[in-house]
């Protein structure tokens, strides 16, 4: 047995660096009727699996025991325990000693970053959805790994500084199971979904043959399934389901500019419906709070909402008379407090986070149920911040010179 001295702040700490030996015997613990606590137990069985069966050993997996037995001391245990409290407390403690491992999380989610962190620790890494490196083999003891530390204590609480997944409005369904996947094993927390993508699903086309009642029964039976199945998923994992991203402008349809032109922005002494909308015009205002209404009200298990504006034009506000006595940020404060005043009638609790950059500042006064996001997902600095987003997997298409030079012919406006 190795040891070494650690520094930890200002104090020096003699500690042991203690092997895993996954060739003992070992058995984990969890408490009854918590099937969060059976579901990550699951996963680390399999994963000490995984490393047993590299060293050549025929042994069974870890077996789970569920209740409240007293285990012999002398025997390898593992012991897994949930404070159960609310999912926002996702800070977790895990530390090893000879024959023991402790896992404790605040929460149910914070359990299951707890498991992930102590499986990274020993050397697991899940670069993208469906890929897995294992930790290196110790030539001369293969069946013993390293941990990276012996001990880890993570406190995380509150919304503000949760580890988010934004998944982009063209992401494809088909690989959603293996992105939660992914995000369970990174220990991210909250998954988010755009408000464009109807029932949790972008719907695909079917073949033209198809009589249009056969093709309109595909599609709600995918989205029934692929939506019960993102849910049913995120409910193993204990992970919180957020809606939003850049959807302001959804409050504010496109197909209006041919009724009110007036609630549009105004660009160059003309009024265009082409990125965000006037926040100032009393009409613009009416229609936000009604549109968020019945959004809100559609998802009623929805406590967090991100509305931003369109992407790539965070910052293209309107110029009109009105608006110009106004800043940029302001005149985005005046749109997300309208969004806020009909999410406080509908739900209390709920809370909407809005996009302004940390230097940006404003006189207008913020609604109590909102909550600022410096930097948005995709940008520098953003995952020190808890934002990831699916665009990460997305590989860069390669287009011809000649593609590239034609011009477009159709512009696609967001859905309704």
């Amino acid at each position: 047995m190795d040891s070494v001295i650690r520094k930890r702040g200002d104090d020096l700490h003699w500690m042991k660096l203690l092997h895993f030996d996954v060739s003992k015997e070992w058995v984990i613990h969890i408490p009854i009727g918590m099937p969060v606590v059976k579901k990550s137990a699951e996963d680390l069985s399999h994963y000490m699996k995984l490393l047993s069966n590299r060293a050549g050993l025929s042994i069974k997996p870890p077996r789970i025991q569920a209740g409240d037995t007293v285990p012999d001391q002398r025997a390898p245990r593992i012991f897994l325990l949930s404070e159960g409290n609310s999912q926002e407390q996702t800070g977790f403690f895990w530390h090893i000693e000879q024959n023991r491992i402790e896992i404790f999380g605040e929460s149910d989610r914070g359990l299951c970053n707890g498991v992930f962190d102590f499986l990274t620790a020993l050397g697991f890494r899940w670069p993208e959805p469906d890929q897995e490196i294992l930790p290196p083999v110790n030539r001369l003891k293969p069946q013993e790994y390293l941990p990276q530390e012996t001990y880890r204590y993570h406190h995380a609480e509150g919304h503000t500084i949760r580890r988010r997944l934004l998944f982009a409005r063209n992401h494809p369904s088909a690989t959603w199971k293996s992105v939660i996947l992914w995000a369970v094993r990174n220990q991210i927390d909250t998954l988010v979904f755009s408000l464009y993508v109807r029932r949790l699903l972008k719907e695909k086309r079917q073949p033209e043959t198809a009589h249009p009642l056969v093709q309109l029964g595909h599609k709600i039976a995918r989205c029934y399934h692929s939506g019960k199945e993102v849910f049913d998923l995120a409910e193993k994992y204990a992970l919180a389901i957020e809606r939003g991203g850049w959807d302001l402008s959804l409050l504010v349809p496109r197909g209006y500019f041919w009724f009110n032109r007036e609630i549009f922005r105004m660009d160059s002494g003309k009024r265009n419906n082409q990125n965000n909308f006037c926040p100032t015009s009393p009409d613009t205002l009416n229609l936000i709070r009604r549109k968020a209404e019945k959004i809100f009200r559609a998802c009623p298990n929805t406590l967090v909402y991100h509305l931003w504006p369109d992407q790539g034009y965070e910052r293209a506000w309107c110029s009109c008379p009105t608006c110009r006595a106004f800043t940029l940020e302001e005149q985005g404060r005046i749109a997300v407090n309208a969004a806020a005043d009909a999410l406080a009638r509908i739900n209390p609790k709920g809370r909407i986070s809005f996009y302004e950059r940390s230097s940006g500042r404003g006189d207008i006064v913020l609604r109590p149920n909102l909550f600022k996001v410096s930097h948005l997902p995709g940008e520098v600095g953003a995952e020190t911040e808890g934002w990831f987003s699916t665009t990460r997997f997305t590989k860069p298409t390669v287009t011809s010179r000649l593609q590239r030079l034609k011009p477009r012919t159709k512009t696609l406006r967001p859905w309704p």
